[in-house]
């Protein structure tokens, strides 16, 4: 798993002591965790960059608009170069400990899968029927807004034609859609056709969450 990009700290006079910090930790450790020297070389020379001209951005005394400028483009560069070390060389580095990690003050990757529930919301849907030969599938959560947190989107189920639904076995697959909205195409010898459909979020493994409560129907214009 990769590193959060939200573990380098934001506000630069807290930033400066938590990179000093790391970068002394791996200066003593990077050649047991047989990390190149000219990476940790191409670091230390960001490092000394971004140290000189925060310095000067800090002194009242040689604080320009200029000066915060250029140290604002050597920590743009320092954290670019960091992100690029901790991920290549710290993060999936199996001689790098959790301990190590707490020390230099980086988060502790999880080596175990985090499990996703199935939603437990429906879904609540609309047909927008205005367009010939068209449906257009408009969801939203019985929860709230939009869609939930562990769904990656929505199925749509329909019976086109015919009597209404008796049986689940009434209904076939249409399709799925990652937003909120699905467009459905009909044939010409569809139209005047009674479309019944249901709906029901699904999560990123495929698992499903409850049938929406209504069979919701349209006209095929």
């Amino acid at each position: 798993m990769s590193v959060s990009k939200n573990f380098i700290p934001r506000p630069d006079a807290v930033f400066n002591e938590w990179q000093g910090t790391l970068v002394n930790y791996v200066r003593v450790k990077f050649p047991i965790w047989n990390v190149p020297q000219e990476d940790f070389t191409a670091l230390t020379t960001l490092q000394t960059d971004f140290s000189a001209k925060y310095a000067k951005a800090e002194n009242p005394e040689t604080r320009t608009p200029a000066i915060v400028t250029a140290k604002i483009e050597a920590r743009n560069a320092y954290e670019k170069g960091m992100r690029t070390f901790v991920k290549e060389h710290l993060t999936n580095n199996h001689r790098v400990t959790d301990e190590d990690r707490r020390n230099m003050q980086l988060p502790i990757h999880d080596t175990k899968p985090t499990p996703v529930d199935p939603p437990k919301s429906m879904v609540l849907g609309r047909i927008d029927f205005s367009v010939h030969q068209q449906h257009t599938v408009h969801v939203e959560d019985s929860a709230g807004k939009g869609r939930p947190d562990n769904a990656h989107g929505f199925e749509v189920w329909r019976k086109t034609g015919g009597e209404p639904p008796a049986s689940d076995d009434d209904f076939r697959y249409a399709g799925f859609s990652p937003s909120t909205t699905l467009i459905l195409d009909y044939p010409l010898a569809d139209v005047g056709k009674t479309v019944y459909y249901r709906f029901r979020w699904v999560n990123r493994r495929n698992q499903p969450g409850p049938w929406s409560e209504a069979v919701i129907s349209a006209v095929i214009a």
